[in-house]
């Protein structure tokens, strides 16, 4: 069920899967029957179903027969379930899983969707050249061929695409963490996207909090997996300094409250619902509040950023199409 890079409809698959496991398990029946019942969407997903029901028949319980499954199920899901399973509440846990990947699929494609756009004006830029070479041809104007005008232009979008890949390969949460740890510094210091992506980051963590809290994962314990399943080396690093405190005697809300990397507003709420024992409340509106907030943000810098490329483009446009008509009038007084 996990792939290389995590897309929208990979989490929704995953979010489905827990759904009918939830829906089965309300109903009464029981996990084994539920795997059985439930159709796998890849030829992966079927063999390790099948795998999982194996070891089940052998006398494992459900969490049991995921340990150590990490190419299927990422630490944060085999916690939850192992939490559930031991609670008597696996249902419960399950339909929260299946929130939480839908919460994470509807997050990635509200990025994706507000980065579409720049992203749209960008290959325009790099494909312009081309196309304006390739008509100068057309006209009688250039000597260029389809194949000369277009090459410099798709072999800089090979390269982007190459660069791309390649930073998405490395940012993966099982490559070296000095690697993923240098790549979120320098995300963190682009003027509004490392602000909005911060804010996402810590809005994963909050419903990843209210996830396991829910499930029955201990606060310690909750803490320190909902770091992990960010997959953002800052927050684990955040929160990894502020477990020894944890373990010393100190209250979460103590500690948050005394480290300014979080913000103000995740601070008193968080401190505000754990003394008024309402985490259950305070975690989903801060995550639904740095969701909305990550997201404008994400908004407004690509608006910046599009209005940015879009004068450069203009620009260019300009100066070619300046260009163009004076060297057409030149060849024609030439002639004369």
């Amino acid at each position: 069920m996990t792939s290389l890079i995590q897309t929208p409809r990979s989490y929704q698959r995953r979010s489905e899967f827990y759904r009918q496991l939830s829906m089965l398990q309300q109903a009464g029946v029981g996990v084994q029957d539920s795997l059985h019942q439930i159709n796998p969407h890849s030829r992966r997903e079927a063999d390790e179903i099948r795998e999982t029901l194996d070891q089940m028949g052998s006398g494992a319980t459900f969490s049991e027969s995921l340990n150590g499954r990490t190419r299927w199920l990422p630490e944060f899901d085999r916690l939850m379930i192992e939490a559930g399973e031991s609670s008597g509440q696996l249902d419960q846990t399950l339909r929260i899983l299946s929130d939480h990947y839908e919460h994470r699929s509807s997050l990635i494609r509200q990025v994706l969707l507000k980065l579409a756009y720049p992203v749209l004006l960008i290959h325009f830029i790099i494909l312009m050249p081309a196309i304006i070479g390739f008509g100068q041809a057309l006209f009688g104007t250039g000597g260029a061929t389809f194949f000369s005008a277009f090459a410099p232009s798709l072999s800089t979008l090979i390269v982007s695409y190459g660069s791309v890949f390649a930073l998405i390969y490395l940012s993966q949460a099982n490559r070296g963490y000095g690697v993923r740890s240098f790549l979120e510094k320098i995300w963190h210091k682009i003027p509004g996207f490392g602000n909005a992506l911060k804010e996402i980051k810590l809005a994963r963590l909050a419903f990843s909090l209210h996830a396991l809290l829910n499930a029955g994962v201990t606060v310690r314990d909750a803490w320190q997996s909902a770091a992990r399943s960010s997959g953002s080396p800052w927050l684990a690093s955040l929160v990894g300094r502020l477990l020894p405190r944890i373990d010393a005697g100190l209250t979460p809300a103590e500690v948050v409250q005394s480290e300014p990397e979080f913000p103000v507003i995740f601070r008193d709420l968080y401190s505000t619902g754990e003394t008024a024992g309402q985490l259950d409340d305070s975690l989903p509106r801060l995550a639904k509040h740095f969701q909305e907030t990550g997201v404008r943000h994400l908004v407004t810098s690509s608006a910046i950023t599009t209005a940015v490329v879009y004068g450069v483009v203009a620009i260019a446009v300009a100066f070619i199409v300046i260009s163009f008509w004076m060297s057409h009038y030149g060849s024609i007084m030439d002639m004369n």
